[in-house]
């Protein structure tokens, strides 16, 4: 799957070191010759990648700096923070192990955009590349220090430095298994780790959804702890456990990070068309406007710059704080919820008893876009509201809301609904999945 989200299938089936390679060396000719910047997580097929990664980008002549396994808004960051050329990350995110993509940077540390990707895409159809390097002596600049870099942004700009919370982490072996309990010991947590190890399995399903995280919650449970952090295997997705040891849910995430950053920036927030409507609870409690966009980062990302939004993300557990990174980044987001608790003084079970309960039911189909394209006019005709196609299909009514769109980074059709009654949602749901199959 070839999409603004990047580059993305099953290993063997679908990705080869050769279509890594041609694919990362049409990139390097997209951004032109210079610096790259390259990580991973900690996939199988992650080395094997990366030394068809930088294969690739040498043929063309550029040079590849090497972050090694780090979160990817690590990486991000770093094409940023050193005005490189662009960035490739080696990660399937949240998929399952058997899958491995790549994600593409452009130069000032963002996703590349609809537009961009376009023209990328456009590139890699011609059947050859424009220029071809024999040079040999290119050799990868490796670097350790890139996640530093990272936790050094967030803990200045945050200012936290005491928080003095017991924290529990669970990283699912992935690349935030380092990353992200060390920045919460800068922090001044104090940090209790599972699945924290950088190995090429995960021990649990990789999406940080409440079915997933019973290992934490027993932790936060047996230890007594303030709260509980997961993310998933690139970093980029943060869920959290209250001190209950209750899974609240990652579509809160943005929620709790809005909630403190909204307070202080009147600026608006960006979302997708499938977040919880909790975001428009808290920026209408804080005075500024929500805009939604189709769902995926490059979307919220270039309206977030078009209106220079203070805050924004998506309902997968995804907070993008511009201060830091204009992308995903679940160190961002732990570091929001941290800096929201010691504002208010509260314990995160009692935040989230203070905003109104909404139930949401996702779920997922096996069937293709075309599949859903056929019966979108049956939908219509079932599903009566306000309706929205930039994406799939959205129906708003007074009592619920509903989403129906083809998925970009797998090859099913994902079904959202929000209601403020379990039954109402459910039904629906269930009507959906009858119409479709």
């Amino acid at each position: 799957m070839f999409s603004v989200s990047g580059l993305r299938g099953i290993v063997g089936k679908d990705l080869s070191s050769e279509t890594v390679s041609w694919y990362a060396a049409h990139f390097g000719l997209f951004v032109g010759s210079g610096v790259i910047v390259i990580g991973r997580d900690t996939r199988r097929s992650g080395q094997q990648f990366r030394q068809a990664v930088i294969r690739g980008l040498h043929s063309v002549g550029c040079r590849v700096r090497d972050l090694g396994i780090v979160p990817t808004p690590t990486v991000v960051h770093a094409v940023r923070v050193t005005r490189a050329r662009g960035g490739i990350v080696i990660t399937a995110s949240h998929n399952p192990a058997q899958w491995n993509a790549l994600k593409f940077i452009r130069s000032g540390g963002r996703f590349l955009n609809e537009r961009e990707f376009r023209m990328f895409r456009q590139r890699t159809q011609r059947k050859s590349l424009d220029r071809v390097y024999t040079d040999t002596t290119f050799r990868p600049v490796v670097l350790n220090t890139g996640a530093d870099q990272h936790i050094g942004t967030i803990v200045r700009t945050l200012g936290i430095t005491s928080a003095g919370l017991r924290v529990g982490v669970d990283a699912v072996n992935g690349a935030g298994s380092i990353a992200l309990p060390r920045m919460l010991q800068r922090m001044g947590c104090i940090v209790y780790k599972i699945n924290c190890e950088l190995r090429p399995t995960f021990p649990r399903p990789p999406e940080p959804v409440p079915a997933h995280l019973s290992a934490l919650r027993r932790l936060v449970r047996d230890k007594n702890l303030d709260l509980g952090f997961a993310c998933d295997p690139d970093a980029d997705r943060l869920a959290c456990i209250d001190e209950k040891a209750r899974a609240i849910g990652e579509e809160k995430t943005l929620v709790l990070a809005a909630d403190y950053v909204l307070k202080r920036s009147k600026k608006p927030l960006v979302t997708n068309l499938s977040t919880t409507a909790l975001v428009d609870h808290i920026a209408k409690k804080h005075g500024v406007a929500v805009l939604r966009t189709p769902v995926g980062e490059a979307h919220v990302v270039s309206k977030m710059m078009q209106v220079t939004a203070g805050i924004g993300g998506e309902g997968n557990g995804g907070v993008i704080y511009p201060r830091i990174n204009y992308t995903r980044d679940a160190l961002v987001a732990a570091g929001l919820v941290i800096k929201l608790l010691i504002h208010q003084r509260k314990e995160l079970s009692e935040i989230c008893a203070a905003y109104p309960t909404y139930i949401m039911v996702k779920t997922k189909l096996p069937v293709t876009a075309v599949h859903f394209d056929r019966k979108k006019s049956r939908l219509l005709r079932i599903l009566k509201g306000r309706v929205n196609q930039r994406d799939g299909l959205k129906i708003t009514t007074r009592d619920y809301w509903v989403h129906i769109r083809p998925s970009r980074t797998e090859p099913l059709v994902r079904i959202i609904c929000e209601s403020r009654d379990k039954e109402t949602a459910r039904q629906l749901v269930t009507k959906i999945k009858q119409t479709l199959k």
